[in-house]
């Protein structure tokens, strides 16, 4: 049985915090390496709580192709992990925020067969009314397990990095676009998108973008069979 723990002792993070860009042109991300001031206490955490499936439709791919699973854990406001965040997001894009659930949310993936292609499903986060929302990544795998990362995307047919009315006009005539849950795998992606940037995973580091622009986990190699792929995601909104 695991042991019982303080959300905000294993996630803690440092005090001497350094923004820098993503280097991604066009796209606004930035990036904060050692975020997490013990980032091996959350992958542990993280990598031996039970997780539980999402995004599964009955004649999905998932439990048969691949685990695509989701932690979600409490907390406590003020709550110094999200709190940063949010100062980070202020002094960034000079946007104030609030968190979108009290709670973060931690995506467990792991592989049973080969991967059909060097990312997931390119989408974007931007649900629901709020005017702005921004998205926070922080990895939580050790060096020795860290493999790809994050994928940024823009749509072929307009070359665009968000939604717009071509993209909107191809998820109502080609289902082949739709992230449906059927499939972590993306159907025919050479035919939608183009790779505009990746980030690299690495332990403990916070990875911030607004909401809109597309973007897939990235995976560059079969790396995930023998232990998950774990990454902490929470959302910041205007």
């Amino acid at each position: 049985m695991g042991k019982p723990f303080m959300f905000d002792d294993v996630f803690a993070i440092n005090r001497d915090l350094k923004i820098e860009s993503a280097g991604i042109d066009d796209i606004p991300a930035i990036i904060v390496d050692d975020y997490l001031s013990d980032p091996d206490r959350g992958r542990s955490i993280a990598g031996e709580s039970p997780a539980t499936n999402w995004k599964t439709i009955p004649d999905g791919r998932n439990f048969i192709d691949y685990y695509d699973c989701r932690l979600r854990f409490p907390v406590i406001f003020p709550n110094p992990l999200i709190d940063a965040a949010r100062q980070i997001v202020q002094k960034v894009y000079a946007i104030e925020t609030r968190p979108q659930n009290p709670s973060v949310d931690v995506n467990w993936f792991m592989q049973i067969s080969p991967r059909r292609a060097d990312f997931a499903n390119p989408h974007h986060d931007v649900f629901g009314n709020s005017p702005r929302s921004f998205t926070c990544l922080v990895y939580l795998n050790r060096s020795d397990e860290s493999s790809g990362g994050t994928s940024f995307f823009r749509f072929r047919d307009s070359g665009s990095l968000v939604s717009d009315r071509a993209y909107s006009e191809t998820t109502q005539r080609d289902a082949r676009i739709v992230e449906s849950g059927k499939d972590y795998w993306p159907n025919e992606p050479e035919l939608f998108w183009d790779r505009a940037g990746d980030i690299a995973m690495v332990p403990g580091r916070l990875l911030v973008f607004p909401s809109e622009f597309f973007h897939a986990a990235w995976h560059p190699e079969d790396s995930f069979y023998a232990f998950p792929r774990l990454t902490l995601a929470f959302w910041l909104i205007q």
